[in-house]
């Protein structure tokens, strides 16, 4: 059948053949057109990948969110300005400007975390 379809592109019948017999030699591993040193050279410099030069991980600014900011000295107000049963929270901190307060209250120790979920 290929034989057929080879010939009729064109090809003698002997030149489809060996064709054939060419094509199954290099499926089991035959190396028909050997390379020069120099093609062997400029062949494994284009297979090679190119590496990557800035190993250095980027540092990135985070822009600055003035709401989240504003809420959570909100918060840190009020909660410095409260007394509950005559009892002054005490140890208010606030960790991150933009997400958290931490603050003991009757000797336990709380934490608000405030997150702003993306719409």
């Amino acid at each position: 059948e290929q034989l057929e379809k080879l010939i009729a592109l064109g090809m003698t019948e002997e030149e489809a053949k060996q064709v054939l017999q060419d094509d199954d030699e290099i499926a089991h591993g035959a190396d028909l057109f050997p390379l020069t040193p120099e093609q062997e050279k400029a062949s494994a410099q284009a297979r090679r990948a190119e590496r990557k030069k800035d190993t250095k991980p980027r540092e990135r600014k985070r822009k600055e969110d003035a709401e989240k900011r504003e809420l959570i000295t909100m918060i840190y107000d009020l909660f410095r300005d409260t007394c509950v049963d005559d009892d002054p929270i005490a140890e208010i901190k606030v960790t991150n400007p933009e997400r958290q307060i931490d603050f003991e209250y009757h000797g336990r120790k709380f934490r608000i975390v405030l997150s702003a979920p993306r719409t």
